[in-house]
This record gives structure tokens, C-alpha cells and sequence, in this order.
């Protein structure tokens, strides 16, 4: 067991440093790219219930509202969703935003057509909450129902420790303030993520069905496993 503890609330500190700091987002507000080839490449109608697991600032959810879902999105930190809503109005979309942590979903079961993860599983770094996660994300979708994941992938099995050095401490991140670069300290926070053969295994025993798993690099994520699941 590693010595780093899951805490579902340490991006908190981390949004609220980027807003007070002056920048409007934490990233560049666009769509993930592996995200929107998804969609083109299924061809999903529009209509389909979504769920955006760990949303942050609503880039994924908003795009989503745009192409013609019913869109939630979630995630705990409340700066991050406060600025995901405020981003929606300025859109004009029309969806949903929740604060809650992921691997407890305060929604009904079998609802959902989509359920959507970039960038959050792979910061859950403790397995028994990633099982219970995808049994929560396996319970609110419907039958036949999807889940799409985009989330860093390595290609030998990695410890917490190893992935990242120096939890604890802080990395320099720039951010866009008033369109110029600006350069601030965040805390870092462990990460986890796996390989091919690890995410299916954990999507397997949550009683999901692989439809497709493939590597790659995506913005503004980097380096991701792709991983297409059934209900």
C-alpha cells in the first residue's frame, strides 16, 4: 500500500489558486480532443443523457451540451464548478452542474446514456475507491449504456511514489491572465495512472464490456489510454 492518501477535495486549493491569481481558467477552455472524435466517430444522437465525471471547469460538459446532449457534469470542487457555470451562461448552455465526488454519486441509478471520465480516474489513487467509482459509474447508466475514458496511460505498471516524486510540494504551472502568461505554484497531488492491461482489468470487474482500448496523445491531457466500455 502507498503512503500517499485519496483526497477527493485537493484540487479545491489548486482551482482556487488559479482564480485568485487572477486567470479565468486553469486551462485552455476547449473540448478534449480525444473526447470529440469519440463522439464524431459513434455518431451518437443527440438527446442521450450524460454524465461528465469530474467535469472542473465544464469544458467536456459544455461541449457536450452544445452537440445536443442532456448534460450533468460533477466534480468536487466547488470553485471549479462555480466557474464551469458561469462559463455555461456565457455559452449559452443549458445543463447541470453538481458538487460531488465521483465515487459516490448522488444520483439515480440507470439514467444515463453516457458517462464521460478525462483526466479524474486516474487521479482516484487508491483502488478500492477506483473499483467503487466504476461500480457507481457501471450503476447510474443505463443498460447498453456507455462509458468513455481518457485518462494517462503508462506502459509497464507504475507505483504512485514513482509517477509522481514529490507529492506534497508544488510544480509551477502558467496560467492566462488578462492574455498574458502568468506563473504560479500548485500543490502536487499523487496520481495513478495504468496500463492497458490494468484499466481493463478494473473496468472488467466493475462488469463493464470493452468495446475498444487504444493509446493516445491528446490535448490537453497528454499521453492517455482510451478506453470504450459497455453496460
Amino acid at each position: 500500500m502507498h503512503k500517499y492518501r485519496y483526497d477527493p477535495h485537493a484540487y479545491e486549493e489548486r482551482y482556487r489558486r488559479v482564480y485568485e491569481a487572477g486567470a479565468e481558467f486553469w486551462e485552455e477552455p476547449i473540448a478534449t480532443e480525444a473526447l470529440v472524435k469519440f463522439i464524431q466517430e459513434f455518431n451518437l444522437p443527440a438527446g442521450l443523457m450524460v454524465v461528465d465525471l469530474g467535469c472542473g471547469e465544464g469544458r467536456d460538459s459544455i461541449f457536450l451540451s452544445k452537440t445536443g446532449f442532456h448534460v450533468i457534469g460533477i466534480d468536487v470542487s466547488p470553485s471549479a464548478v462555480k466557474r464551469a457555470k458561469k462559463w455555461a451562461r456565457r455559452e449559452g448552455a443549458l445543463l447541470d452542474f453538481l458538487v460531488a465526488d465521483v465515487a459516490e454519486l448522488p444520483i439515480r441509478s440507470e439514467v444515463y446514456d453516457l458517462a464521460v471520465n478525462v483526466a479524474c480516474l486516474h487521479m482516484i489513487i487508491d483502488q478500492n475507491v477506483r473499483n467503487h467509482h466504476l461500480r457507481e459509474a457501471f450503476r447510474v447508466l443505463k443498460s447498453g449504456g456507455i462509458y468513455f475514458s481518457c485518462n494517462l496511460g503508462v506502459d509497464e505498471p507504475v507505483s504512485v511514489e514513482e509517477f509522481r516524486k514529490k507529492p506534497g510540494g508544488f510544480v509551477s504551472r502558467k496560467v492566462k491572465v488578462e492574455g498574458k502568461e502568468k506563473e504560479i505554484l500548485l500543490p502536487i497531488i499523487p496520481a495513478w495512472p495504468k496500463t492497458r492491461e490494468q484499466y481493463l482489468d478494473e473496468f472488467t470487474q466493475a462488469g463493464f464490456k470493452i468495446l475498444k482500448v487504444y493509446r493516445e496523445e491528446t490535448k490537453p491531457i497528454g499521453s492517455c489510454w482510451i478506453l470504450v466500455a459497455k453496460k
